[in-house]
């Protein structure tokens, strides 16, 4: 039997009893708490945001011929067969006769609404006529008397060689030619109106515009719109012209 020791009227445990109490009992693990949870929170992940492409300054409107054609635009005469976009972004027309300018009823003409007061229209053309007539052409247009056609064109008692850029007009009694003989098959056109008069200009290089002719305007033009036509009878469906537009583009001049 232990013996108690006795200080001061206070009885003390050995300290071998006290020490053997604070350890676990043998055989029995301790585990350290468990943390407590954090709230769970539903962090969204980033959307990624489309950049907007600002409008260059002064455009009204412009068509790549991507996709689809722009909901501005309207067919008339249209022969779906006639027409498409290109996987690479042209719009081409193959043309059927007859030809507008020589009042008849062209298929596949494209029409949108021109802004009031000066604008500039431009586009980016392929074409490679070969028989009389054909045209592939911009047009500002109301009626057979009132019209403006700036074109790649074939007219072989026009220019030697018949290959040519052509401008013609007519306003009521008055109507009027430019030409510029040249065989590129790859060129932009060009029209612009201002202050009353208009302007037709074509270039071989983006930007290098060459003034074709002009004329003082008195008639307020509504639409402009692109066409491809032949008209010589004697050519075969081989020869059928195609006209292939990259972009067209109105803006302020």
């Amino acid at each position: 039997m232990k013996k108690l020791l006795l200080i001061g009227g206070i009885i003390i445990l050995p300290l071998i009893l006290i020490s053997c109490a604070a350890q676990p009992a043998i055989g029995v693990s301790e585990e350290a708490p468990l943390p407590t949870p954090l709230p769970q929170t539903n962090t969204p992940e980033p959307t990624a945001t489309l950049a907007l492409t600002p409008t260059p300054e002064g455009q009204i409107f412009r068509d790549d011929f991507t996709g689809q054609l722009r909901s501005e635009w309207s067919w008339e005469n249209e022969v779906p067969s006639r027409w498409t976009l290109t996987y690479d972004g042209r719009l081409q027309i193959i043309g059927q006769d007859p030809s507008l300018l020589l009042g008849g009823v062209q298929s596949n003409l494209l029409w949108t609404t021109l802004p009031e007061g000066d604008f500039a229209i431009s586009v980016h053309l392929q074409a490679q006529p070969v028989v009389n007539f054909q045209q592939a052409t911009m047009y500002l247009y109301e009626n057979p008397e009132n019209f403006v056609a700036l074109n790649r064109g074939y007219c072989g008692f026009c220019v030697s060689g018949g290959n040519a850029i052509y401008m013609e007009y007519k306003i009521g009694k008055d109507f009027g030619t430019y030409k510029q003989p040249t065989n590129v098959t790859d060129l932009y056109l060009k029209l612009v109106s201002q202050e009353n008069v208009i302007s037709g200009y074509y270039a071989f290089e983006p930007d290098q515009w060459q003034r074709l002719g002009r004329f003082g305007n008195y008639f307020q033009f509504k639409r402009v719109g692109l066409g491809v036509s032949n008209v010589d009878q004697k050519h075969t469906s081989s020869d059928d012209l195609i006209g292939m537009f990259d972009y067209f583009e109105i803006t302020r001049p």
